[in-house]
């Protein structure tokens, strides 16, 4: 992985690996229509990255998450039934089927039960990885299950990575009025991160995220809301929630968890909504042109161009 700050190459541009170059060297083969990759030259440049995540299991998180997106769900399916008793094929095609339930208007859910099995499978061949509970949690949650059969796989979670990003943003949605829960359950879930969550973990950004979502939330519901959405920037929750994460997360190496690039996005986001457009410049400098497509697609379909023309105001 490439560190926050040594990328030189600042044209913005949509980058779904962050800024992870080995990922993202993986990711240009997988897509690339040109790329001569057969079955067994893919099913390697897969095995070697994530045999080089380690137990870093949020990095694991993230590229088994973008490998689902640039592999076929045919390939997915015939690898996991080539190998059965390989962790990482099990996980790749439940994460593969989590991400078409999120994505499709009638998801299957024959798939979603065989995505459940292949995740129980992958959990037993390495019980301790907490990204098999972390799909499951996440199916479960697209699929609107009670919390009694949520909050038992959270703990599993939990107990194998206490700040695993993705599964805190499962359970960040999953808890919000739009889905299962409340205002007030979101609320309680993010003090409780925040009074508890060391500096720089992976988990640093939800409270941030939580902001960004209701924000979001408040455009999408129209009339009075959505006009005075920009208000809650101006909550002093808010506006101490910017000034500790500016005052810390642009500084390089501070941030070193798989997702920063991301949530060095939100951030920059986050300042321009609360019309801080000049003191987001230092975040634009450490995100370095490398691009999310959320949130910046909240204000157009081209969250490049969004991004760009956000930046060139802070820096003007």
């Amino acid at each position: 992985m490439a560190l926050l700050g040594r990328r030189r190459d600042t044209v913005p541009r949509l980058a779904p690996e962050l800024d992870d170059t080995d990922l993202g060297k993986v990711r240009k083969r997988l897509v690339d229509p040109a790329a001569s990759n057969g079955r067994t030259i893919t099913i390697a440049m897969i095995e070697q990255l994530l045999r080089a995540s380690g137990r870093d299991w949020d990095r694991r998180a993230h590229r088994t998450a973008l490998l689902a997106e640039s592999t076929t769900p045919a390939f997915q399916r015939s690898w996991a039934e080539e190998r059965v008793q390989d962790p990482d094929a099990q996980l790749l095609f439940a994460w593969g089927v989590l991400r078409r339930t999120l994505y499709e208007e009638s998801p299957d859910p024959n798939e979603a039960g065989e995505a459940l099995d292949a995740s129980m499978r992958a959990s037993s061949l390495r019980p301790e990885d907490p990204n098999p509970w972390v799909v499951r949690l996440g199916l479960l949650r697209l699929w609107r299950r009670p919390a009694e059969e949520v909050f038992p796989l959270w703990r599993e979670i939990v107990q194998r990575d206490r700040w695993h990003r993705e599964a805190h943003l499962q359970m960040l949605r999953y808890l919000s009025p739009r889905e299962c829960g409340s205002r007030a359950q979101v609320v309680e879930f993010v003090d409780q991160v925040r009074h508890s969550a060391p500096p720089a973990t992976p988990a640093a950004g939800i409270e941030l995220v939580a902001l960004v979502d209701l924000y979001r939330a408040n455009l999408e519901y129209g009339g009075v809301e959505a006009i005075t959405a920009g208000h809650l920037w101006t909550r002093v929750d808010a506006r101490a929630t910017l000034d500790n994460a500016l005052a810390e997360w642009p500084r390089q190496g501070y941030l070193n968890h798989a997702a920063a690039v991301a949530d060095l996005n939100m951030l920059a986001y986050a300042l321009v909504q609360a019309k801080r457009t000049k003191q987001a410049s230092e975040v634009f400098g450490a995100i370095r042109g490398l691009v999310t497509a959320y949130p910046w697609n909240l204000e157009n379909d081209d969250p490049v161009e969004t991004f760009t023309n956000w930046q060139q105001r802070a820096k003007g």
